[in-house]
C-alpha cells in the first residue's frame, strides 16, 4: 500500500469514526442525570430562530454533545488517569487527591460572597430575632481543604480571614470556634462532609457553649451500603468507597421529626435509611435538603428550644444536639425565603445557632 492510499484509508476511517460517534450521540437515549457526578446533564436544546441567531443554540448544543457523548464515563476515567499518572498534573478540573482524600479546590476567598451571606443573616436577626430575647451564636465549619490543600502544595482559602470577616459582619452573634477540634480525618475520603461519628466533641462544645447539657454516650451504627461521595464521581478514578456510620441514643430513638416541605407537617425520620441506598447517601441525615424541620425530644422536660440555621453540614450535627433541647427547629434558607421565616419559627427566648460551611459562605448566592 503506497503512502497516498494509506492516507486515504486513514482519513476515511477517521471520518467514519467521527460521523459514527456523532450519529450514535444523536440516536442514543439521552441521560438526564449523572449518578457519578451528582448533576443534571444537558439535553438536546430547543431549536428556535432566536436562539440560532443569538448563538445560544450552538452553546447549548455544545453542552449537549459534551454531556451526552457515548461511553462518556469511560472517557472521563481515561482522561483522569492520564492527567494524574502520565502527565503528572496535580489536579483534574480542580479535583485533587491528597493521601486518601479526594477534594475540590476552593479558592480564592470571595469577600462579596461573605457579605451576601452576612446580609441575609443580619436581615433575619433584625426582622425576627432582635426583640425576641433569644441568645444568638454562630460557627464556621471549614471545608477539608483547610487540612489537605496547602499540605499538597495547592492554593487554599485564608480561613482565619474568612472567620474574622464573618465575625465582624455578624456582631450580633457570639462566635463558637470549632476549628481547633477538626482534622482531615473527621471528613469522608470521597465527599465534602464530616463524619458524624467523629464530631461528638464538636457537638459537645457547641451545646455547652450555649449553656446546654450534653452527653457523649451514643451507639455507633454502620450503613451496609458503600458510600461513594460527591468527589468520587468527579475524580473519575478507581478509589475505595467510604463507610458511613450514624449515631443513636434514646433521645434520637424516641424523638418526633416533622418536615414542612409541603406546607403541612409530615412526620419523617432522623435517619432516612432509604436515602442511604440512594444517589446521595449523605441525605440519610434528616432526609437531606429540607427547608424547615422541627424535632421534639419526648425525653426532655427542660423546656429549652434551639433554632438552627444551617447548610448540609447541619444535617448530621443536629441529631447529636437533640438530647440537649426539648425542641429544635432546623431552617435552610437555600430553600425558604428569609422574609417568611417569622410566620413559621418562634424565636422567643430560644437559642439560635447559625452554622455554615466555608464552602457555602464563599459561594452564598443560593441563600434567599
Amino acid at each position: 500500500m503506497n503512502k497516498k492510499t494509506k492516507n486515504i484509508v486513514v482519513t476515511v476511517l477517521m471520518a467514519v469514526l467521527f460521523i459514527g460517534f456523532f450519529l450514535w450521540n444523536i440516536a442514543k437515549e439521552q441521560t438526564e442525570f449523572s449518578d457519578s457526578e451528582r448533576r443534571a446533564l444537558a439535553t438536546f436544546p430547543k431549536v428556535t430562530l432566536e436562539d440560532i441567531v443569538s448563538g445560544e443554540f450552538m452553546k447549548e448544543f455544545e453542552d449537549f454533545t459534551l454531556d451526552q457523548f457515548p461511553v462518556r464515563d469511560g472517557f472521563r476515567s481515561i482522561k483522569a488517569f492520564f492527567s494524574r499518572y502520565v502527565f503528572l498534573n496535580k489536579d483534574n478540573n480542580d479535583v485533587i487527591i491528597e493521601g486518601n482524600h479526594i477534594s475540590k479546590l476552593e479558592y480564592p476567598l470571595k469577600e462579596d460572597m461573605l457579605s451576601h451571606a452576612a446580609e441575609r443573616f443580619n436581615f433575619i436577626y433584625d426582622k425576627f430575632i432582635r426583640e425576641s430575647g433569644a441568645k444568638v451564636y454562630f460557627s464556621v465549619v471549614p471545608d477539608k481543604n483547610m487540612f489537605i490543600a496547602e499540605k499538597g502544595g495547592y492554593l487554599a482559602l485564608d480561613y482565619a480571614e474568612l472567620v474574622s470577616s464573618m465575625r465582624e459582619k455578624m456582631g450580633f452573634a457570639e462566635y463558637i470556634d470549632i476549628i481547633p477540634m477538626l482534622s482531615e480525618e473527621d471528613y469522608y475520603f470521597t465527599d465534602s462532609h464530616w463524619r458524624q461519628e467523629n464530631i461528638t466533641d464538636v457537638a459537645s462544645h457547641i451545646a455547652t457553649s450555649m449553656g446546654a447539657v450534653f452527653s457523649d454516650e451514643f451507639t455507633v451504627n454502620t450503613v451496609e451500603t458503600p458510600f461513594y461521595g460527591t468527589y468520587y464521581g468527579q475524580a473519575a478514578l478507581p478509589v475505595a468507597p467510604d463507610t458511613m456510620k450514624y449515631l443513636t441514643n434514646p433521645a434520637i430513638d424516641f424523638c418526633t421529626v416533622k418536615s414542612y416541605e409541603t406546607g403541612k407537617p409530615v412526620e419523617v425520620s432522623v435517619y432516612n435509611m432509604e436515602n442511604a441506598k440512594g444517589k446521595d447517601p449523605y441525605e440519610m441525615f434528616l432526609s437531606g435538603n429540607q427547608a424547615l424541620l422541627t424535632v421534639e425530644n419526648k425525653l426532655s422536660s427542660n423546656g429549652k428550644e434551639l433554632v438552627i440555621f444551617r447548610d448540609s453540614f447541619g444535617s448530621s450535627l443536629t441529631p447529636l444536639l437533640i438530647q440537649s433541647y426539648s425542641k429544635i427547629t432546623v431552617v435552610d434558607i437555600r430553600y425558604i425565603n428569609s422574609a417568611v421565616i417569622g410566620n413559621m419559627v418562634d424565636f422567643e427566648n430560644a437559642d439560635v445557632l447559625f452554622i455554615y460551611s466555608s464552602l457555602l459562605l464563599n459561594n452564598s448566592l443560593g441563600l434567599k
